[in-house]
């Protein structure tokens, strides 16, 4: 018991040590004093407060427990469609927005894979990078899709090696 009294006084004593008067705590800056109060103890007033609120809940909550109980089921069919309906909603929103970035990816591809073409200094060179990059990405395998006079212009321009065939100025 002696020590149980020893470590109690010990504990006040901290407390009153620790403890700064009004006057102290108005010369404090406003992080110091939020700091200092946000370890102190509550006054007797707030505590009373804090007490009286959580009597409020649980009696609130043990009134309304009944009520609630016969209008969940109720409400829980018709929010389950409700959630349902929205799901397919955004499903949809998604796959629309994945649709339009596709589209707009393989825009720009086209457009880019065309201005290298435009840019190659030798229509031999453009002929080469336009077989090499296709503008489209097919998935399936078309197949040759070149008639047999484009194949054999074609061929005409890639075994041309001086360029006499086709003059790029």
């Amino acid at each position: 018991m002696a020590d149980k009294e020893s470590q109690m006084q010990k504990e006040k004593y901290i407390m009153k040590s620790n403890s700064k008067s009004p006057a102290e705590l108005r010369k404090m800056n406003p992080q110091e004093k939020a700091r200092y109060l946000a370890y102190k103890e509550p006054s007797k007033e707030i505590r009373s407060a804090i007490v009286c609120s959580q009597q409020r809940l649980q009696q609130w909550s043990k009134e309304n427990k009944n009520t609630l109980k016969t209008t969940i089921p109720q409400r829980d069919e018709e929010y389950r469609k409700h959630e349902n309906l929205i799901g397919q909603l955004k499903a949809a929103e998604a796959r629309n927005r994945i649709r339009l970035m596709r589209l707009k990816y393989q825009s720009f591809r086209v457009e880019e894979v065309n201005h290298f073409i435009s840019c190659q200094p030798t229509a031999q060179r453009a002929l080469r990078l336009e077989l090499l990059l296709p503008r489209k990405i097919d998935t399936s395998s078309p197949g040759d899709t070149l008639d047999t006079l484009e194949r054999k212009r074609i061929e005409e321009i890639l075994e041309d090696e001086r360029g006499l065939t086709i003059k790029r100025t």
